[in-house]
């Protein structure tokens, strides 16, 4: 009892050092400690049987030592990425094999700092919206209000370092996986278009750089494109409340939501082109069209693996589009749900993220960036969440995870025979998400803030 009363004290004064530390100084913190990993995974490569260094770092580096002999990246087998991630670890062949690992270690610093200046941008407009309120009520605020002020910039702070220092991201992109490099822009692309409801004077432009950003990230990797109906609604003045005023949106959509198509397009159709031109239908197949028809047969944490795995030869149309239609209907019900107002924008590409990597046919520890990218800038509207809540929830996900990991370990190096384990294991994963996913849509609102008012003035 004695010993409870003493570390009270003890654990507000760590707290109160803790905020004291400024945000600049965990960029540094967070930059040294990816160094040590890349560090390590040099060692790591050299005496371990199993690598640290992703498989896929090794093939985009293949893909660029195939670009400076002067040919295609796809000239590697298994190549099926945007070319810019061979040009931009062209400096591994060159220089040393991990200056593409220092890149996308850079992105992580570079989304911390777009997680930290969006979420304050968003609690700064939620603040203000509380203080305009009340004093339209004619009331005097009170000295509180700017301690809430100060308070926006610690929230802001702690959002940008659970990107930081959460060990799974920090592992990934030191072993090489370029997630952290188009999750950057996905992040960018709901901040510009935040960014332009504040914008008193050429929203447009902005919003047409949204759609560069957005239209650039699809060429990256795909699955932002089930992004766009929610950032087109979100561009709305009014709130679509049945399908024929949802049919007029698209019909009769207003200036911003044209600079937004206008943008993605242009991006997209300048790289795309650009690239097939260069490198022919091969380039459109392998970066583009062998997603939609691929058949990953291997374990990964898909709900779909052991069906997949059982009927390898015999998948049909149905049975595809079977699999499909879940997912489009979370997809489109969330759109249309948080979709329809850039204060809920955040958190609507948050829910898509998670849906998208939770009934994917194939998922890999590398898809869970999509979401866990996107997760600080949310953090600050589940208040009615415990902390104890979100530490079980944490837990759960990551018990999931544990529970498939060992009939893989014992698949892929003991060769045992533990494909329907891991089916089985998949599914639990797959429940435990959709349970995390239901919870966190529930407790979804806005940040509160203490702003005390005295009498009338």
């Amino acid at each position: 009892y004695k010993h409870s009363l003493t570390s009270a004290p003890n654990m507000k004064r760590m707290y109160s050092r803790l905020q004291q530390i400024s945000f600049r100084t965990h960029l540094l913190i967070s930059a040294l400690l990816r160094l040590l990993l890349i560090c390590y995974a040099q060692f790591h490569d050299a005496k371990s049987e199993v690598p640290y260094t992703d498989i896929d770092y090794k093939v985009v580096t293949d893909g660029a030592r195939q670009v400076l002999a002067g040919g295609t990246p796809f000239a590697r087998h298994t190549y099926r990425y945007s070319p810019i991630l061979a040009y931009i670890q062209i400096p591994n062949v060159v220089l040393h094999a991990a200056y593409g690992k220092l890149i996308y270690a850079a992105f992580d610093l570079l989304l911390a700092v777009l997680i930290h200046a969006l979420v304050r941008q968003q609690l700064q407009l939620q603040f203000g919206h509380a203080v305009q309120y009340l004093l339209s009520k004619q009331h005097k605020l009170c000295l509180e209000t700017q301690t809430e002020k100060q308070r926006i910039e610690t929230l802001a702070c702690w959002a940008a370092c659970c990107w930081l220092y959460n060990p799974l991201t920090a592992v990934i992109s030191t072993r090489g996986s370029g997630d952290s490099f188009s999750s950057f822009f996905v992040v960018l692309s709901i901040y510009l278009l935040l960014k332009a409801e504040q914008e008193a004077t050429q929203p447009c432009w902005i919003v047409f750089g949204a759609g560069l950003a957005h239209g650039f990230v699809i060429h990256l990797r795909l699955y932002p494109l089930l992004f766009s109906l929610a950032y087109y609604l979100c561009l709305s003045t009014k709130l679509a409340k049945n399908p024929r005023e949802l049919l007029l949106r698209f019909i009769l959509p207003n200036k911003q939501q044209l600079c937004l198509v206008l943008g993605t397009l242009l991006s997209l159709t300048i790289f795309t082109w650009s690239f097939y031109s260069l490198y022919g239908w091969q380039y459109i197949y392998e970066a583009y069209i062998y997603h939609f028809v691929r058949k990953d047969v291997r374990h990964n944490f898909s709900l779909h693996f052991l069906l997949q795995y059982l009927s390898s030869e015999q998948s049909t149309l149905v049975m595809k589009l079977l699999i499909l239609a879940p997912q489009f209907l979370l997809i489109f019900y969330l759109s249309l749900s948080f979709g329809q107002f850039r204060q809920t924008l955040p958190f609507c590409v948050f829910s898509l993220a998670f849906v998208i990597v939770t009934y994917n046919s194939v998922v890999t520890s590398q898809y869970f960036v999509w979401y866990l990218a996107l997760l600080p800038l949310c953090l600050c509207n589940f208040e009615r969440l415990s902390l104890k809540r979100c530490l079980c929830y944490v837990l759960l996900w990551l018990i999931g995870q544990g529970l498939w990991l060992l009939p893989a370990y014992l698949l892929e190096f003991k060769t045992w025979h533990t494909f329907y384990w891991i089916g089985l294991q998949s599914a639990v994963f797959f429940i435990i998400n959709s349970y995390i996913l239901k919870q966190l849509v529930y407790n979804y609102g806005f940040k509160s803030f203490k702003v005390r008012t005295s009498k009338k003035i």
